[in-house]
């Protein structure tokens, strides 16, 4: 798999004009490497589990099999004790993936892989490197006083749209790892954060058609809920589950996972 398959268009554009900023990566890598990767991998060996074919056997073996089909080297896997289902993914050079103990105990294994492949869809596009200088602008604005929330105002928007956007790209790589239904039921679990979801899979799916459907019946109705996520570093979940569903119509989706059926068949 290819970053360029599963981007998002407004990622892809983004991530185009990052890199034609000069030293933009230069300053990206450097923060990262001296700052906030080394000081994530101490916290994480510090205060998280990490999972090893010894202690979390089958957790392992799924990010293996899910790395297998991204095509990239097996980063390193923590469990992180919360009641709240979530997870991250950090790091350029030596990327790590953080999953909570709540998304471990209420995932199946096939759900479990969706929400690894999600994270291995950020490492594959290299978003945490470009998330570095978001990062960098909140953190030094909040700690230090030097940055303008006026100045910066329309970059940290930017950014943030930027970073929605990301989070597409990345449910992409999930569907194309596990298929859509259990993306779906994924999502479900995660908008819920229940253990066990019933019904109808594509329940958001249909809740996000009827959410276009109000959020589009007035300008008002549309700069309300505009402004409502312009700060939002997530999409809302019932956006992420029909832009999935839509993507997964195309033929892009369908010949990636022609291929993925091929290799594991191999």
């Amino acid at each position: 798999m290819e970053a360029r398959q599963i981007m998002h268009p407004s990622d892809a554009k983004t991530i185009q004009v990052f890199r034609s900023l000069k030293g933009f990566d230069l300053i990206a890598s450097i923060a990262m490497r001296y700052g906030y990767e080394r000081l994530y991998r101490g916290e994480n060996l510090g205060e998280l589990i990490k999972v090893t074919d010894e202690n979390f056997p089958e957790v392992a073996k799924a990010l293996h099999d899910v790395v297998t089909l991204v095509g990239i080297e097996t980063p390193l896997l923590f469990i992180y004790n919360s009641p709240q289902m979530n997870a991250y993914t950090f790091g350029n050079e030596s990327p790590f993936i953080a999953v909570s103990s709540s998304m471990v105990e209420k995932m199946d294994l096939q759900e479990l892989r969706c929400i690894l492949a999600h994270e291995c869809g950020h490492i594959l596009c290299q978003h945490s490197l470009y998330l570095t200088i978001l990062h960098i602008m909140e953190e030094a604005g909040d700690l230090f006083g030097l940055l303008s929330d006026t100045v910066f105002l329309p970059c940290l928007i930017a950014l943030r749209y930027w970073s929605r956007s990301s989070e597409l790209s990345a449910d992409r790589c999930a569907a194309v790892v596990v298929g859509e239904e259990t993306f779906q039921r994924a999502m479900l679990k995660l908008t819920s954060g229940l253990s066990e979801v019933q019904g109808d899979p594509y329940q958001l799916v249909r809740q996000a058609v009827e959410y276009e459907k109000f959020r589009d019946e007035s300008l008002w109705d549309r700069l309300q809920q505009a402004g409502r996520i312009a700060f939002n570093t997530h999409p809302q979940m019932c956006e992420r589950a029909l832009e999935a569903h839509r993507w997964c119509k195309s033929w892009q989706y369908r010949q990636l996972t022609a291929n993925r059926q091929k290799e594991v068949v191999l």
